[in-house]
């Protein structure tokens, strides 16, 4: 695994991306800053970053035998991996947010973007990418956004978190191929974890219209399982409908 610290970037996945192409790389590389100044988020958003507050970390994968139809499952996978560092730092109230943002105590501290380039039926590459708000204190017309000191009352030390999600990524096997019965578990895993699960909430259609439903559940390929107001069950992937945050 190469590490590539960067002083500043406009988007450490973008960064990566180019890095990769350019130098035909196929092994395993992290790039990460303190300094993003044009993070991209899900449905084309940015993710906005105190400068040396907060960590942005993109790392590049070339897995073998990942198909194309087990996308969401590697989402899962890296909720998870995200998800069990910060309660392992005591990060009270964890849940995750479909389809993978990890919030704490109904506020979001960590956005997860998947990157995959296909070949075929098959995943080539992925980069993941996710940004962390760490030291920030300040979140300017975003209520629904926290950070890890506003919660624990901690000032992190940014290289030493940065050293333990590394450790964390050598250390256990989260990011390689999975048989099915651990897709399975981690899918368990996933639901039992989710936020506003078998409860009526706000979520908003690509016609921007506001509609109640309560999560039933999210499957492997990623559709939520919804039931809604008049009693119907109906299943959405997260293009087509966002929850919003009260």
């Amino acid at each position: 695994m190469k590490i590539i610290k960067l002083d500043a970037i406009n988007s450490t996945n973008e960064y990566l991306k180019k890095y990769i192409k350019e130098n035909f790389i196929k092994t395993t590389h992290v790039a990460y800053t303190f300094n993003q100044t044009n993070g991209k988020g899900q449905r084309g958003k940015t993710w906005d970053s105190e400068q040396g507050k907060n960590l942005a970390f993109s790392l590049c994968l070339f897995p073998e035998n990942v198909k194309a139809k087990d996308q969401f499952s590697f989402n899962m996978i890296v909720s998870l991996f995200l998800f069990n560092i910060l309660k392992s730092l005591k990060i009270p109230n964890l849940k995750i947010k479909w389809p993978n943002d990890i919030l704490s105590g109904g506020k979001k501290i960590c956005g997860i973007l998947n990157e995959f380039k296909l070949r075929g039926d098959s995943v080539e590459n992925i980069i993941v990418g996710f940004g962390l708000n760490i030291n920030q204190e300040n979140f300017d017309n975003l209520p629904n956004a926290s950070s890890l000191k506003l919660i624990n009352k901690i000032t992190y030390d940014l290289n030493n978190f940065t050293a333990l999600i590394i450790q964390s990524l050598k250390r256990y096997d989260y990011l390689n191929p999975k048989s099915e019965l651990e897709l399975k578990k981690i899918n368990t895993n996933y639901n039992r974890n989710l936020y506003k699960l078998n409860n009526f909430s706000n979520f908003k259609n690509s016609e921007k219209k506001i509609f109640q439903g309560k999560i039933i559940s999210v499957g492997k390929d990623g559709l939520l399982k919804m039931r809604l107001k008049n009693g119907n069950i109906e299943n959405y992937n997260f293009q087509e409908i966002q929850m919003v945050l009260n």
